[in-house]
């Protein structure tokens, strides 16, 4: 099984904020990647590539320098939602677990 696209992105992210990739990579991969977004069932997903796409574009338009695009970016790798498939899930010392407590998404941090 794939994983799903929010996390397919904080990945690519990942390697971006690392220095594995570089911006213009990134961008290359981010675009085809999250195209028609909007058709996709996970709300997740959805708000991370209009946030990221809203973070570009101020980029380009020199709101931003490359270090201060980066800082926000890292947020979205620091601290995220997720949904899950399961009806129950407790959070635990960052480490999720399902039980039986009823709950959409849950935040995370890294």
């Amino acid at each position: 099984m794939s994983p799903s696209l929010d996390i397919e992105i904080r990945n690519k992210l990942a390697s971006y904020l690392v220095d594995e990739i570089s911006l213009e990579e990134f961008e290359d991969w981010f675009v085809p990647s999250s195209w028609n977004v909007v058709n996709n069932q996970n709300q997740v997903a959805i708000d991370l590539v209009y946030e990221i796409e809203l973070l570009l574009a101020e980029y380009h338009n020199d709101c931003w320098s490359e270090d201060e695009l980066r800082d926000n970016l890292r947020q979205l790798v620091i601290d995220y939602r997720v949904e899950v498939d399961y009806d129950y899930i407790v959070v635990k010392n960052s480490i999720a677990k399902v039980e039986q407590y009823p709950l959409l998404s849950a935040s995370f941090g890294i």
